[in-house]
């Protein structure tokens, strides 16, 4: 790696109103922006845009499909290396979200070659190779462009047996809810910005940011897994929101059991939540219930736009324990954080119900 000092003086993240998946837009917009794009499907497409999938799957023969995705996003930190590997853990995840394994990447980069020595961008990619080759796939090629700020991501191809694709729905009701990673890095990565965060929460967070959910996805597949996502820029409560709907279901979150990031109550009780966690609440508060009193800042944790996330499944709730077990043992901070129910009279599709027992 280059002098660091260089890459202090012209910080990657200078001038970066959202980086990392809270630069993404909003459910809301999203939802109807898509809604005015006629869209066709084909029956080789086993996944698409329908119950926003993580990726696209299209089925090739009774024993191969393909997985599709792409992914990415301004600096979320000011080291190129690291913001390179944070990018490629982010785009990987998806493949890993729909079971698939990823074989073929592509880069995508904006860069300001006017503003940064080419060293900077160097250091991106070859962050984002490591990465990818830790994944097992391949780098092929990639497009950049000149823009005024740098943006960098994957365009990631997958394969998987169509029989062994997992997606939002398909969950059942009293499926245990278990997550692999803790939660509050839009807050986190907003307070290292703010130079807030010590030394070991910073650790702490770069850990998880570049952890590959690679280890998670085998873990998961020993045990009778019925839905699965990953939770990224929606937030805990989007995710898990599209998660029950699709599946025709209600979900509860029990606070107490959801693990989280180092400092990040601390850093949201004095107001360093990002802008995107704001725009999740107003796309997602009216699909919220809390069940008892609930503390501003756990609410602001629960909308946080998460980047590089951890995968989030929906299983056999007798398999719960066991996988947390498992999961720990690959050191991940993996916990069953509540469960799938069944809808009562005249209760909404997708709702989230959370309690702070």
């Amino acid at each position: 790696m280059s002098d660091k000092i260089e890459y202090e003086q012209r910080r990657l993240t200078s001038n970066i109103k959202a980086g990392g998946c809270a630069a993404k837009l909003g459910s809301a917009e999203l939802s109807k922006l898509l809604a005015r794009i006629p869209s066709k499907t084909t029956p080789e497409l086993i996944a698409g845009i329908g119950n926003f999938e993580d990726a696209a799957v299209y089925k090739i023969s009774e024993d191969l499909a393909i997985v599709e995705t792409i992914d990415f996003f301004p600096p979320v930190i000011d080291d190129p290396y690291l913001f390179g590997q944070i990018a490629a853990a982010n785009a990987l995840s998806d493949i890993y979200a729909m079971g698939g394994k990823p074989v073929l990447a592509l880069n995508i980069v904006c860069f300001p070659t006017c503003d940064f020595e080419e060293e900077v961008l160097v250091e991106i990619l070859r962050g984002g190779a490591d990465q990818v080759e830790k994944a097992g796939a391949v780098i092929a090629g990639g497009h950049s462009i000149q823009l005024e700020q740098p943006v960098y991501g994957l365009a990631v191809t997958g394969l998987v047996n169509p029989k062994e694709v997992f997606t939002n729905g398909g969950a059942q009701p009293f499926d245990k809810l278990v997550l692999t990673k803790p939660i509050g890095s839009g807050v986190a990565l907003l307070g290292m910005k703010a130079g807030m965060l010590s030394e070991g929460a910073r650790n702490e967070l770069i850990r998880n940011l570049t952890t590959l959910n690679s280890g998670a996805l085998q873990a998961g597949r020993q045990y009778e897994i019925h839905a699965l996502t990953d939770v990224t820029g929606f937030g805990l409560t989007g995710h898990l929101h599209e998660m029950a709907k699709a599946s025709a279901l209600k979900s509860r979150l029990n606070l107490s059991s959801i693990c989280i990031l180092p400092e990040v109550v601390e850093l949201a009780q004095q107001g360093l939540v990002p802008a995107g966690a704001y725009g999740n609440r107003e796309s997602f508060n009216d699909r919220v219930k809390y069940l008892n009193k609930v503390e501003l800042e756990w609410e602001d944790l629960l909308f946080d736009p998460q980047t590089s996330g951890g995968l989030l499944f929906s299983l056999n709730p007798d398999h719960a324990e066991q996988l947390v077990e498992d999961l720990k043992d690959l050191s991940l901070q993996a916990s069953i954080i509540g469960e799938m129910l069944p809808l009562e009279p005249n209760e909404s599709i997708g709702a989230v119900e959370v309690t702070a027992n």
